[in-house]
């Protein structure tokens, strides 16, 4: 069985997000280890997140998983959704987030050049 191994650093970052809300705290860990469980393992490995993928020319855009947090956070706080999205709903997001970028040395990767034989 392989064993769960969490960085230090990262849960160093959580706790002065716990000394300011207990609820964004707990929504950002949970929307980390949903992401952490259902995301690809490595870089070009599928998960049940999916990435998605467009051949636009000679480039292909990715979607990776973090992205779709940022647009759904981005969307709800211009949308004044303050009264209905929780703030467990922003940290959840924020977790998500987080995981996508901190974990994947290829978060940034979103318009990639295609390779011509």
């Amino acid at each position: 069985m392989k064993k769960f191994k969490l960085n230090k650093p990262k849960i160093l970052l959580s706790t002065p997000l716990a000394l300011f809300s207990l609820e964004i705290y707990l929504g950002a860990l949970s929307g980390y280890f949903f992401a952490k469980f259902l995301s690809g393992k490595q870089v070009g490995l599928p998960g049940k997140i999916k990435s998605l993928v467009f051949d636009i020319g000679h480039h292909k855009l990715h979607l990776h998983h973090w992205l779709y947090g940022l647009g759904i956070l981005i969307f709800a706080i211009s949308s004044n959704f303050f009264p209905i999205f929780s703030q467990f709903s922003y940290g959840f997001l924020g977790g998500f987030i987080f995981q996508g970028i901190s974990s994947y040395p290829d978060w940034h990767k979103i318009l990639i050049r295609k390779k011509h034989d």
